[in-house]
């Protein structure tokens, strides 16, 4: 729906900037279309008054999290010894750049060894699991 300009003669509320407050402003005649002079019902002051302009929609180009897991999940398995996949136990104690099997997410890479947190990252990506608990 178009939103039209006020009729002339007519009062309507608008931020006045020497007031500095919302006023009731005065339609003295119509500019063009978008444009019409006003006056403040309060100070006097003559200004232009537009019509608010139709916000354009931002597109902005996203990217898959399933996509950019994929690609840090190949380049860690490039880089990391797969040849010893060690099981995954809660009591078991893991190092960063360590190939785990999870019995539920299957084969990960530790990113990320805390004393008792590491940060291993699937193939479907990146979990925080617990180890190193007697």
């Amino acid at each position: 729906m178009k939103e039209s300009l006020p009729a002339v003669a007519s009062n309507f509320t608008t931020l006045c900037k020497k007031c500095d407050a919302e006023r009731y402003h005065k339609v003295i005649a119509h500019v063009d279309t978008t444009k019409a002079k006003v006056e403040c019902e309060v100070c006097g002051k003559k200004s232009t008054y537009k019509l608010p302009s139709a916000k354009k929609k931002v597109t902005r180009k996203r990217v898959s999290k399933a996509a950019s897991a994929e690609n840090q999940w190949e380049a860690l398995k490039e880089k990391t010894d797969l040849s010893s996949v060690a099981p995954y136990t809660i009591k078991g104690t893991f190092e960063a750049e360590t190939a785990i099997e999870h019995p539920k997410f299957g084969l990960g890479v530790v990113t990320m060894s805390l004393a008792t947190k590491i940060q291993v990252t699937f193939q479907d990506g990146e979990r925080l699991l617990v180890h190193n608990r007697d």
